[in-house]
């Protein structure tokens, strides 16, 4: 079904289970696995604080420095997808004046996949407006499906537990089903 798949990752531990249920897709569906890294420029905006001249050399250390986090995040990943025995490419971006959803995007438009994977922390209500939602900007603007896994502990099942979820309800339907039948049967 799934010939190629698009995981974003950060570093997090939520991109971290995003890049897991990646990597489980990409080896049951025996699908290409694209791994890309946004290295987001607005990240740099708290280090200049009020600053009127930054000078280049300094604006170019720190992208370098965003750079080098970033192979970082990316080789640990492509380590763990080729251990799980997943063909994958490594991409890093960068967000060029945009958010890390549209570079996300800009990334799928490129590659073509069959469905972007992304970890999201389901944030709610005044945190997801003040801190914004890459994963609900990628949902809501991708021409293709976005699987979205989301931390342990929230309500409702991840794309992990997917498998475990599935397998209970199946037994609880049999075991049903079962006790239906033996309390109609003479």
């Amino acid at each position: 079904m799934f010939k190629r798949i698009l995981v974003a990752v950060d570093g997090s531990a939520t991109a971290h289970r995003g890049l897991k249920a990646a990597v489980a897709l990409a080896k049951d569906q025996a699908a290409a696995l694209d791994i890309v890294h946004v290295i987001d420029e607005a990240a740099m905006i708290p280090y200049l604080g009020d600053s009127a001249y930054v000078p280049a050399e300094y604006i170019e250390a720190m992208l370098e420095d965003l750079r080098k986090t970033g192979n970082a995040v990316l080789a640990k990943a492509l380590k763990e997808a080729r251990e799980a025995g997943v063909s994958a490419t490594p991409a890093l971006v960068e967000s060029r004046g945009s958010t890390v959803a549209h570079a996300i995007l800009r990334q799928a438009r490129r590659l073509r996949p069959d469905v972007i994977v992304l970890g999201t922390h389901g944030r709610r209500g005044l945190r997801r407006f003040v801190m914004g939602s890459d994963a609900e900007t990628v949902l809501r603007e991708s021409s293709v499906p976005v699987l979205l896994v989301r931390p342990r502990g929230r309500l409702g099942a991840t794309a992990t537990d997917l498998p475990r979820t599935v397998a209970s309800r199946a037994a609880d339907a049999r075991k049903a089903a079962n006790t239906e039948r033996s309390a109609t049967s003479p």
